[in-house]
């Protein structure tokens, strides 16, 4: 199982891709971008992940959902300040960790999620 665990988790992720307006979805490599690439709700993207650790039998115990995909329950003025700069006195929020292929075939092969150091 091992050798082609890779593409394992390739052949998982790729029929979530979806294609552009001309029919080409991006191509899967390992810096493939979970949140930036795949058009998903943050619900979808909570059951992908529990399906991918069911699936490839990984502990999610160090997994955050909400480090990459951060929930913004902001109102809709304040969010509209910040996208444009015009927050005073605040300094603006981490943004959403980056979530690759590359980290899931990580997590796959060794069969847990790394702890991230904040």
């Amino acid at each position: 199982m091992e050798p082609d665990l890779r593409q394992q988790v390739f052949d998982f992720i790729s029929p979530f891709r979806q294609p552009d307006i001309w029919g080409r979805s991006k191509p899967l490599c390992p810096a493939f971008s979970l949140r930036e690439d795949l058009n998903l709700s943050q619900d979808e993207f909570d059951h992908l992940m529990n399906d991918f650790f069911l699936l490839f039998q990984v502990d999610a115990s160090h997994y955050d959902h909400l480090a990459y995909f951060p929930e913004n329950n902001r109102p809709i003025p304040i969010r509209i300040m910040q996208h444009l700069g015009l927050s005073i006195g605040a300094t603006p929020p981490d943004g959403p960790r980056p979530l690759t292929l590359a980290m899931l075939v990580s997590a796959a092969r060794a069969g847990r999620w790394p702890r991230q150091e904040n």
